[in-house]
């Protein structure tokens, strides 16, 4: 393990730094090209819902923890229980991520939320959201603690097959 003052992986600090954007590399052998997303791309890939993962800050460290979740409005809802560490850290800054991938073709998107959670106490809004959102939980229980995540910043990258001619990969599709 290194201890001294630079990167642990090597690369120079400015590019691993978050919200420094490097230009995408020209596309790998199999013609395909890495893409950032523009914030309603990632809402728009978002918005059939499914499972992704909340990240949080416990007394234990950073926690990663699956959830399934819908989109209602530009915000994300969750369901747990009340004696969970969700429930528990639910009126806090966390962050959100979602993938879908395919492995065979190489193929795939990420984004990432950060935001706030905060718990639906609103009994109004709370059966609203129950009516609407669908959001079933995998797991047996009680899971009648409903969570907003309101997003502050929203990004997401794509892998995906170039489209781009020669000499034109990296330049946007």
């Amino acid at each position: 393990m290194t201890t001294g003052p630079g990167p642990a992986n090597g690369r120079d600090v400015p590019s691993a730094l978050p919200d420094r954007e490097s230009r995408a590399p020209a596309p790998a052998a199999g013609g395909r090209v890495l893409r950032t997303l523009s914030p309603a791309e990632c809402f728009d890939l978002l918005e059939p819902g499914g499972i992704g993962r909340v990240g949080f800050t416990a007394a234990a460290g950073v926690m990663m923890l699956p959830v399934n979740f819908a989109v209602s409005g530009k915000t994300i809802i969750f369901r747990t229980a009340p004696d969970t560490l969700l429930a528990l850290y639910a009126n806090a800054p966390v962050s959100f991520e979602v993938d879908r991938l395919d492995e065979a073709l190489r193929e795939g998107w990420s984004v990432l939320v950060h935001g706030r959670a905060h718990e639906v106490t609103d009994e109004r809004e709370y059966r609203r959201l129950e009516g609407t959102t669908n959001v079933e939980p995998w797991a047996d229980g009680a899971r009648d603690v409903y969570v907003r995540i309101a997003p502050i910043r929203i990004s997401g990258r794509r892998i995906e097959t170039s489209t781009a001619g020669p000499g034109l990969a990296g330049h946007g599709s």
